[in-house]
């Protein structure tokens, strides 16, 4: 097994922010402009040196990361275009001041592009704007950062949404606005991203297990093992009890996957993109998803209440930086 190696950054850099142009969000470190094609070869830095990130076989930054257990986790789910949610996550409570102090760190499960509401899956301005703001987050807290990757953080043409090919549409967008040298180091950090995150108490994936459960070796050569790549991308669990299709998972691989990971079976399993059929999406969180005790599915895109999770002296707690609405009653 390949030997963990720690590539964090021991202390932040001096970073002060300026304004946003069209190659980029531009940032200043140790007083040096950055913008452009260098900031996205900055953050592919980041991610690639993130403390806990072990290396494969090769020698090179792998698909899994164990996540630091001083730091409190800001865990954020999909996101899908949605900047004002992640604003409201990162303003809630105390979660800056502790971004700033180096006692947190924000985990992103992936899928941070694309707008996903009917009548807005074409317009890649808004997956332009989010991408610039989550860059500034890595030169803001470097070595804070930790995103994982999800089925949308992708050019391929095969990703559709109601019939638009929306890695092809945002890839477009990255080319005219600021070059085609850019869209391709935005491909290049997709590649980069790792896929699986082990926690004090927690794991982390965008979509799901792998049918059959997955070992420690798998996850961090995991560009050797293409099919369990896939569905930790792509699968959704079987909400209907039934046999489960080739793209779903159940509580049995849950279960395996943890066991094989050598994990507590009480462990929490944490993803996104599935749907929230039990609320109408109305909060963007379903805890113990079809009865599978600690298996949640998070989302804090639009329509929901940009909810979060943090874990709180050894305990998964739920925020919501988005107050619930008032009730209205109506008397006649």
């Amino acid at each position: 097994m390949p030997k963990k190696k720690n590539l964090g950054m021991e202390a932040p850099l001096t970073t002060t922010k300026t304004k946003e142009n069209r190659k980029g969000t531009s940032s200043t470190i140790e007083g040096v402009p950055l913008s452009g094609v260098p900031l996205v070869r900055y953050v592919i830095d980041c991610i690639n040196n993130l403390s806990g990130r072990l290396l494969d076989e090769e020698g090179k930054p792998g698909g899994l990361v164990l996540f630091p257990q001083n730091k409190k986790p800001i865990i954020i789910g999909d996101l899908h275009a949605n900047l004002e949610n992640l604003q409201k996550i990162l303003d809630h409570g105390t979660n800056r001041e502790d971004l700033k102090k180096g006692e947190a760190a924000c985990v992103f499960l992936g899928d941070i592009l694309h707008d996903d509401r009917t009548g807005y899956m074409k317009d890649m301005k808004s997956s332009v704007a989010i991408l610039d703001a989550l860059f500034e987050l890595f030169v803001q807290y470097p070595g804070q950062i930790y995103y994982i990757r999800g089925n949308h953080d992708s050019f391929d043409e095969r990703l559709r949404k109601s019939g638009i090919s929306q890695g092809v549409e945002f890839k477009n967008e990255l080319i005219a606005q600021k070059g085609e040298a850019y869209a391709e180091a935005v491909g290049e950090f997709f590649e980069c991203l790792p896929v699986f995150i082990i926690g004090e108490g927690f794991v982390i994936t965008h979509a799901g297990p792998p049918r059959g459960g997955v070992v420690r070796e798998e996850l961090i050569n995991i560009k050797k093992y293409p099919e369990k790549l896939h569905q930790l991308l792509w699968n959704r669990v079987n909400e209907f009890h039934g046999n489960p299709s080739l793209k779903e998972y159940g509580e049995k691989d849950i279960r395996l996957c943890l066991e094989l990971l050598g994990l507590p079976l009480d462990t929490h399993f944490i993803v996104g993109h599935n749907p929230l059929w039990n609320d109408g999406n109305e909060t963007g969180v379903w805890m113990n998803v079809i009865g599978i005790k600690n298996h949640h599915i998070l989302y804090s895109g639009s329509g929901s209440r940009a909810p979060y999770f943090t874990f709180e002296e050894g305990k998964l707690v739920v925020h919501f930086a988005i107050p619930k609405p008032a009730e209205v009653y109506y008397y006649g």
